[in-house]
């Protein structure tokens, strides 16, 4: 085979390297992973060649003459694990795109992954939501702002603790789905599989805010998705009410897990207190919508220019004005 152009450096697991590989004018995808990351590749392997088996649409393996779905180098110059794909041409859907569809897709897919016997990473609230805060502590943040994280954290954690545990992607936003000319989907990308809760797949195909910048419409945005979502996705699976009610919350808890993988892999320097700040607001303001979407009644939090010393101030703020507003 040769190796006609490097597609991208994956931006996640730091050191991987994929790959367009071509042989006998036909076209494959190769990926080559360093030594950090290849129990993660071959746990991820497993449960691409099991959906194969079970008919789900996901890229298939070539097996190499020994029949495994890998294979290594390991040498003083190079020590990688490569697996080879067939390759898929296609696109990235569109915020919306097809979303009953998908829904109907990831439903399937978790059904499936019900049945399924291999090894996965159990995640819990230390991945989830303390990972963030022993970063924040590293990077010397505030206590009093580390404290308002916290806090928040742990009801937001009580909140969704007894969801249904499952098999998770862990990863699945729209830029591991792959949209044929032919309308066909695949899933890919399954190297952060775990046994968490099946319903944070959800939540990260349906949220609709935007991550850097609070916007008020982003809570209306991606309660409309969710819905149509849900219609596809229940033709597989059903959620129960609490599961239903966690998507809110989960979109929260992306924030503590997506932003503590940002800092472990590019480095405790990579974004400043000025940034960590704006990440404390946005939860705020998150966390206020949302208390108001349940109860009707405006909420005003603490935020990062408000100073906070005791937990005892940290109990939701009543605020007449814009109460008498709504």
């Amino acid at each position: 085979m040769i190796v006609s152009s490097i597609l991208s450096k994956n931006m996640v697991n730091e050191g991987c390297l994929s790959y367009i590989v071509s042989c006998r004018n036909k076209k494959y995808f190769m990926k080559a992973v360093p030594p950090a990351f290849m129990d993660t590749a071959k746990q991820s392997a497993e449960i691409l060649i099991y959906l194969t088996e079970n008919a789900f649409p996901v890229p298939g393996i070539i097996l190499t003459k020994d029949g495994l779905p890998y294979f290594g180098i390991d040498t003083p110059e190079e020590n990688y694990l490569y697996i080879l794909f067939n390759f898929i041409e296609g696109r990235e859907p569109e915020l919306g795109e097809d979303i009953e569809k998908i829904g109907t897709l990831v439903g399937r897919l978790h059904n499936i992954m019900q049945s399924y016997g291999g090894g996965l990473t159990i995640r819990g609230k230390p991945f989830f939501i303390d990972r963030y805060i022993n970063i924040l502590r590293k990077k010397r943040y505030p206590e009093n702002k580390i404290a308002i994280f916290q806090e928040y954290g742990d009801v937001l954690w009580k909140r969704v603790e007894n969801l249904s545990p499952g098999f998770c992607h862990g990863d699945l936003h729209r830029g591991n789905l792959l949209r044929t000319s032919a309308g066909e989907y695949f899933i890919l990308d399954f190297d952060t599989s775990c046994n968490a809760f099946p319903v944070y797949d959800i939540m990260v195909l349906c949220d609709s805010t935007n991550y850097f910048k609070f916007e008020r419409d982003g809570y209306k945005k991606s309660k409309h998705i969710y819905e149509r979502f849900l219609t596809g996705y229940s033709r597989y699976k059903t959620l129960n009410d609490e599961e239903i009610k966690a998507f809110y919350d989960l979109i929260a808890i992306r924030h503590y897990q997506l932003q503590a993988t940002i800092i472990e892999v590019n480095g405790l320097d990579c974004v400043d207190e000025r940034f960590l700040d704006r990440q404390l607001d946005w939860l705020m303001e998150w966390r206020a919508q949302c208390e108001k979407a349940e109860t009707g009644i405006s909420l005003s939090l603490p935020s990062a220019d408000r100073e906070v010393n005791d937990l005892q101030t940290l109990p939701l703020f009543y605020d007449e004005k814009e109460a008498e507003e709504t």
